[in-house]
């Protein structure tokens, strides 16, 4: 079997059988993720083309990395989509590394959420955005669960894009710094984090309520998120807590070089 790769298109003796990708961007703890996608067309799967095409991008990624001396902790990446994508990835040495959950919960009329004593909610405006900015880089820069530090440029050309509703965010302050913020845009909730010396007050709650409230006002119904299922301050039990279930889950595969 002769496997050749033109770019995105996989062939096998001169036959289009697929399609193939790599990415790879680096992340907070120092990892160099290597994500390799790939598909065999259904008339083809069953004649060992995943596995062939699978090794053929481990060895492009070590190539890649070997000619970059600031490639981190280099690390294959996976997201499997089916049970033979599963047993493809298992099989070459991959399991999960961490897995992605969206929670969601309906929104009912919205009742009063008391923040801890010594915090105030302001009226949030592109002002904010360096505050929100380090206060995400100081509480998710330590992960090693997929985290990805964006410059502040890049943070805030996707507020912009994505999230330019100052209404629906909601910021706690203890004075003049920043304790607890909820960034959310209409139809997701990217960001929800407390600093380490305000946690353990019941803030993250209240400050989930008070956007809750604000989602309503704007005419959300349903409020929606990502976390980590395997996170060690333990979001999803607080996300429960409140009324959000799971309703899809993405685990990430990996494997050491």
């Amino acid at each position: 079997m002769e496997l050749v790769v033109r770019g995105e298109v996989v062939e096998v003796d001169g036959v289009v059988v697929g399609a193939a990708g790599m990415r790879w961007w680096d992340e907070a703890d120092g990892t160099r993720l290597y994500l390799l996608t790939g598909s065999v067309e259904p008339e083809h799967q069953g004649k060992g083309i995943g596995r062939e095409l699978l090794g053929w991008q481990e060895d492009r990624a070590r190539e890649h990395v070997a000619a970059d001396d600031s490639a981190g902790t280099p690390m294959f990446g996976g997201n499997p989509e089916s049970e033979r994508q599963v047993a493809l990835f298992e099989a070459a040495g991959y399991r999960v590394a961490f897995t992605r959950v969206r929670m969601t919960m309906p929104l009912n009329a919205p009742a009063e959420a008391a923040l801890p004593a010594g915090m105030a909610l302001r009226q949030a405006s592109a002002a904010d955005h360096r505050a929100v900015f380090e206060a995400n880089a100081e509480v998710f820069g330590g992960s090693s669960l997929g985290y990805i530090q964006a410059t502040f440029e890049e943070f805030e050309a996707d507020v912009a894009e994505d999230f330019p509703e100052y209404a629906l965010w909601t910021l706690a302050w203890d004075g003049n710094r920043l304790a607890g913020w909820v960034i959310s845009g209409v139809d997701d909730t990217p960001w929800v984090g407390v600093r380490p010396d305000w946690r353990r007050r019941g803030l993250a709650s209240a400050l989930l309520r008070a956007n809750h409230a604000s989602l309503w006002e704007y005419g959300v119904r349903t409020a929606s998120l990502w976390t980590i299922l395997e996170n060690p301050t333990g979001s999803v039990a607080l996300y429960e807590s409140l009324g959000y279930r799971i309703t899809d889950r993405q685990p990430r595969y990996r494997k050491p070089f």
